[in-house]
């Protein structure tokens, strides 16, 4: 069950150099709030909203970050290489996708990266908000496997990014060999129902492509893409509309969690 204890502190954003591997804290000032959240009582909502007087000196320049937490699919681990200030990785397990954010209350000035006994506190009370608090117990073997797969998960220094837009991964070229492969029975029985009525009845493969190929439909996907992007729950929802496990947040939950949904109607 989710604390029901909420988090507020000062942080900045981290802005990561891929090709130096350096972590450059901005010098923007935020708060990061953590609560329960309304809408799902189970998950946490998280939010990093800049300063009131800064975003009015440079409007529309800082982003504010808003996700969903939900508890086993994320991480916290505090970045030692960052040796410019004391700094933290949110990471996001069934996408793998990073963020960072540096602490903004004072801490030792000697020693930039070195954790306060308040920073390690409040570290210690998101890792309590964000775990899964399990009744059983676990297998020595079974948690030693996990314990591999999280730190897998947070190894430094490499980032893996989301996956930025459904179409990114099912592009033109794989649909197009996809459909290559069906017969028009084939055609009509798996898609015949989501085409427009003009050519549900004996669709073709062009046909298909052409509406592939629609504006209209270019516009849903980003806007679909967009949804699972943000982080803010989208992906639960999808899973309880098409009837599918749910696998996390993100594109890459969304389409694993077609993809057995798929597995699944092929073998019934």
């Amino acid at each position: 069950m989710v604390s029901s204890k909420s988090l507020k502190f000062h942080a900045g954003k981290i802005q990561y150099d891929e090709e130096t591997n350096r972590c450059t804290p901005l010098p923007h000032k935020g708060v990061i709030s953590i609560k329960p959240s309304a809408e799902e009582p189970e998950f946490l909502d998280f939010t990093w909203t800049p300063k009131s007087d800064q975003t009015q000196a440079t409007p529309g320049t800082i982003e504010k970050d808003e996700f969903l937490l939900i508890p086993g699919d994320v991480t916290i681990k505090h970045i030692k290489s960052c040796s410019t200030g004391r700094v933290f990785a949110l990471t996001f397990l069934s996408s793998g996708a990073k963020y960072l954010y540096w602490l903004q209350d004072v801490g030792d000035i000697d020693q930039l990266d070195k954790l306060t006994e308040k920073d390690q506190k409040l570290i210690q009370d998101i890792v309590d908000m964000i775990s899964i608090n399990e009744e059983e117990e676990i297998d020595d073997d079974e948690e030693e496997e996990d314990v591999k797969k999280v730190d897998e998960a947070v190894k430094e220094p490499k980032f893996k990014l989301p996956i930025g837009s459904i179409s990114s991964v099912l592009d033109l070229k794989t649909i197009d060999a996809h459909l290559e492969k069906l017969s028009l029975d084939q055609l009509k029985e798996l898609y015949g129902e989501y085409l427009p009525e003009s050519i549900a009845a004996d669709p073709t493969k062009s046909e298909i492509m052409d509406v592939i190929r629609s504006g209209f439909f270019q516009q849903c996907e980003q806007k679909l893409s967009e949804s699972l992007r943000s982080g803010s729950g989208a992906g639960y929802l999808m899973s309880q509309s098409l009837k599918y496990e749910y696998k996390g947040e993100g594109i890459e939950g969304f389409l694993n969690g077609v993809r057995e949904l798929g597995k699944k109607d092929k073998k019934e």
